[in-house]
């Protein structure tokens, strides 16, 4: 596993950007001063480093914090390419998965919008409504109550 020392021996991390640069020239291809990484299919940048591909934002909190996180390292802008360590939080899987967007809590149920959570694994009804914005502040009021560590979507 990496350590921060040989970390930062091999890239600068900026992070007000987020963004790393080279510092030794490890191939042909590969400059000193580039900009470090590509982005896998999900959207995060990852980097590679001594053979080991490791995605940025877990490296960004190694530069930073000088070990690695405990967990799972949450983009709280909910951007996968937003590095900056401010935009980061080290947290469990399950805060993790609060906040994901692709979840929005609610769905068109017939000519009504129903409005559900997931919390503790099982699934919350929380009613049907007239109009998707009801539904919406429905399962919102719910997040607030059960998901105190996510941010609002």
């Amino acid at each position: 596993m990496i350590t921060q020392t040989s970390l930062k021996t091999l890239l600068g991390y900026e992070p007000e950007s987020g963004i790393f640069i080279r510092k030794v020239r490890t191939s042909n291809r590969i400059k000193v001063g580039d900009q470090a990484g590509s982005f896998d299919k999900a959207g995060y940048l990852c980097i590679r480093v001594h053979g080991k591909t490791y995605k940025a934002h877990r490296l960004a909190w190694l530069y930073v914090h000088g070990t690695m996180p405990l967990g799972e390292v949450d983009h709280i802008n909910g951007d996968k390419s937003d590095n900056r360590i401010n935009n980061l939080r080290d947290v469990t899987k399950s805060v993790n998965q609060q906040n994901r967007r692709s979840v929005k809590g609610y769905s068109r149920d017939g000519n009504r919008w129903k409005a559900q959570i997931r919390f503790s694994g099982k699934w919350r009804h929380l009613g049907c409504y007239e109009t998707e914005q009801e539904a919406h502040e429905a399962y919102l009021a719910a997040k607030s109550e059960v998901h105190t560590k996510a941010r609002e979507q």
